[in-house]
């Protein structure tokens, strides 16, 4: 009877040491989830290259999750400046999620990661604010507040407004 009980409670061990290692997986796979679809609204940075300004602009950034139980995936950030209609940036990244910290490689190069970020309501919307930090040097560059405003899952959205512009009027944009 003695050794069943020990048989008993190991496997009750190893059961709990199985799930305790993978509920981190299981948490970011659920942040991921919660990431899909467009958010917009501010970013208000500090100066990183051309990328956040002190005086912050506007900014549409679509998350695209690669599979329900997946941790990441693809996504596009496009900026404008708050008084300007045309967009000042356009860029494609890949994302994931890892630890609760949300990692962005852009196809420009720049590698950024999202900490101490919240998803919360707000009457009927779902919002997000954090913070970027740069993935070198783990410096903040800028701080975040976005809204949800739709739950699209492929970049067709984005690639509206992509039509919507020319090489060249992004180029006057981003002299003005």
């Amino acid at each position: 009877m003695k050794r069943l009980y020990n048989y008993l409670t190991i496997a009750v061990m190893l059961t709990a040491a199985v799930f305790s290692f993978t509920s981190c997986d299981d948490d970011d796979a659920d942040q991921a989830y919660d990431m899909n679809g467009i958010w917009q609204g501010t970013i208000q940075g500090n100066y990183y290259e051309d990328r956040y300004h002190s005086n912050g602009y506007d900014t549409e950034i679509q998350f695209v999750q690669e599979g329900v139980f997946s941790h990441g995936g693809y996504g596009m950030e496009i900026d404008y400046p708050h008084d300007h209609r045309l967009p000042i940036s356009q860029v494609r990244f890949d994302w994931t999620v890892r630890n609760g910290k949300i990692y962005l490689d852009y196809e420009d190069g720049y590698r950024v990661i999202i900490r101490d970020y919240e998803l919360y309501s707000a009457g009927r919307s779902t919002h997000f604010r954090g913070y970027f930090d740069d993935y070198h040097t783990g410096g903040q560059l800028a701080s975040f507040d976005l809204i949800k405003i739709s739950d699209e899952t492929d970049l067709s959205y984005a690639k509206k407004h992509q039509a919507d512009f020319s090489a060249v009027e992004l180029a006057d944009a981003v002299e003005k």
